[in-house]
């Protein structure tokens, strides 16, 4: 404004009366275009104060990206994340398969700790007393919240694009939910088409966003699962960069044969494939201008779909990949080796929109102080597609510590593991006893009541310490605090021999015949 009336005053000569008719006027003139000037208050200036927060987590996949250190898989996009944020070197899921893992992603809990353990087998009706969703507490604070949803079938949305699955054990909502989506917890469905990314982060819902107002985007990706190991090696293939199965190290667990190696291949193939599909919402994310005020996060809800891994509570089913991205925020290029859990995601993500974390949380800020005070997390394993069954396992930097409460129930009973999560080249090698005492475990109609492996030493978790006289301590350390965490977090496994008046609960045993009658804890 003063240099604009300097100019004016040493380019006309007038009289100084004039001048002060002049400066009024010129005053009236910038008030009456926003443009041009701040005065008009009914055209405020929007200035975005809180992040916007975009969630990519995939479905069923092992940190098998190049930037932890696989040499198969060629994965730029997530690469390229990794090199921009925070990448977690020991982050595990709350429990080996979807739903209860997929509840604690919202709720920042233990899915024992709100009642969400059992997969497919019995849903909470509603959260306790007390506890709360992150959509909702994002929601009331003024975020625009959207799930993402591509615009083809059912299976054309599990390999490109995002399926819209929330996959909630609780408050699940119509019975159509049931089956893999439940509640629909975001208030707004973005349509996308896969092949569009300009469709991603315009038009659509996103048109009802507000001038300034800040989101809070998911996408859940499943290109990685087991329906995408054929179309991502048929991918691949034609990109020039299948797996060579030949070349493959097969873990020590598993038998060489033809069937798992090529399975091996095509799994490693999907990751590739899922690369492509990440790169898309980030690729979009770019374009749309958000990029720079947005903390993306990327995880993934448990091990891939294969024998040992999903179901499980070996590492192999628990490790997952977790990158965090914040520009200006999250120092770039950073490896961190704290221990980290799908449980933290919530409350990190309200600590980064300067959000109160509630109380009834369980899990921590992992841009916080908190990580490098931690010593131990949990993870549960319950009833699976409405098979009984309960494990519990505690995890050190050091040490892995499992405890089955029925032994008698092998790893495999239920169905999908039977079918999905079986070598079929493998079965009739147990069944002929060419296995050796690692291969054959997962394939036994038992289990040993306890585990215990050393990081450390033994990061494939090949010899189980337990019986070892040398780790007893460790043992009874690890199995007291393992017990009184169940006990503080209101953890309660159902004494199925006595509700059921047997010795040991026979295979095959619903989770919703033992519900149904008097609970009793263990």
């Amino acid at each position: 404004m003063n240099r604009l009336i300097y100019i004016y005053k040493t380019q006309i000569r007038m009289p100084q009366k004039a001048y002060s008719l002049v400066f009024i006027s010129i005053i009236i003139l910038f008030c009456s275009f926003p443009s041009l000037s701040s005065c008009n208050s009914k055209v405020p200036t929007k200035t975005q104060q809180k992040p916007n927060i975009l969630l990519l987590f995939l479905d069923d996949l092992d940190p098998d990206f190049g930037c932890y250190g696989n040499p198969y898989t060629v994965t730029p996009n997530i690469d390229k994340l990794a090199t921009e944020g925070t990448l977690f070197t020991r982050a595990y899921a709350s429990a080996p398969v979807c739903s209860p893992s997929h509840s604690s992603i919202l709720t920042g809990c233990y899915p024992s700790t709100i009642g969400a353990q059992h997969h497919r087998s019995s849903y909470a009706k509603d959260l306790p007393k007390g506890y709360t969703i992150l959509t909702e507490l994002l929601s009331n604070a003024g975020y625009f919240t959207v799930n993402f949803k591509s615009n083809g079938d059912r299976m054309f949305n599990k390999i490109y694009g995002a399926t819209a699955k929330t996959d909630l054990n609780f408050n699940r909502g119509k019975p159509e939910n049931n089956l893999e989506s439940g509640k629909e917890v975001f208030e707004h469905l973005q349509i996308i088409d896969p092949f569009n990314t300009t469709t991603y982060f315009k038009k659509g819902e996103w048109d009802k966003k507000k001038e300034g107002q800040p989101f809070f985007a998911y996408a859940n990706i499943e290109t990685g699962k087991k329906h995408g190991f054929i179309p991502g090696r048929k991918w691949a293939k034609e990109q020039g960069i299948a797996v060579d199965s030949s070349k493959l190290n097969i873990p020590p667990y598993y038998k060489d044969t033809d069937e798992v190696r090529s399975t091996l291949a095509a799994s490693l193939d999907a990751v590739s494939h899922t690369d492509v599909e990440v790169g898309k919402f980030l690729s979009a994310l770019k374009t749309s201008g958000y990029a720079d005020n947005t903390m993306v996060i990327l995880l993934s809800d448990h091990g891939a779909t294969l024998p040992r891994h999903k179901q499980c509570l070996w590492k192999t089913g628990l490790h997952i990949p977790m990158l965090i991205r914040w520009p200006g925020k999250v120092i770039a290029g950073v490896k961190n080796v704290e221990l980290a859990s799908i449980i933290d995601i919530a409350p990190t993500i309200l600590a980064a929109a300067k959000l109160p974390i509630p109380k009834t949380m369980e899990g921590i800020n992992l841009l916080g102080n908190m990580p490098s005070e931690r010593k131990h997390i949990f993870a549960t394993r319950d009833g699976m597609n409405n098979f009984f069954d309960a494990s519990r396992t505690i995890i050190t930097k050091k040490y892995h510590y499992i405890h089955h409460f029925f032994p008698e129930l092998g790893y495999r009973e239920n169905n999908y593991a039977k079918n999905a999560l079986t070598f079929k080249s493998m079965l009739p090698l147990y069944k002929k006893g060419k296995l050796n005492a690692l291969q054959e475990m997962y394939y036994k109609p038992t289990k040993p009541s306890v585990e215990l492996y050393d990081l450390e030493k033994d990061p494939q978790e090949i010899e189980n310490l337990a019986n070892n006289a040398n780790y007893q301590n460790v043992v009874a350390q690890l199995q007291t605090e393992l017990f009184q965490w169940q006990k503080t977090s209101g953890d309660i496994i159902l004494d199925a021999r006595t509700i059921l008046g047997v010795k040991e609960v026979p295979v095959g045993t619903q989770v919703d015949n033992i519900l149904n009658k008097k609970e009793t804890k263990f």
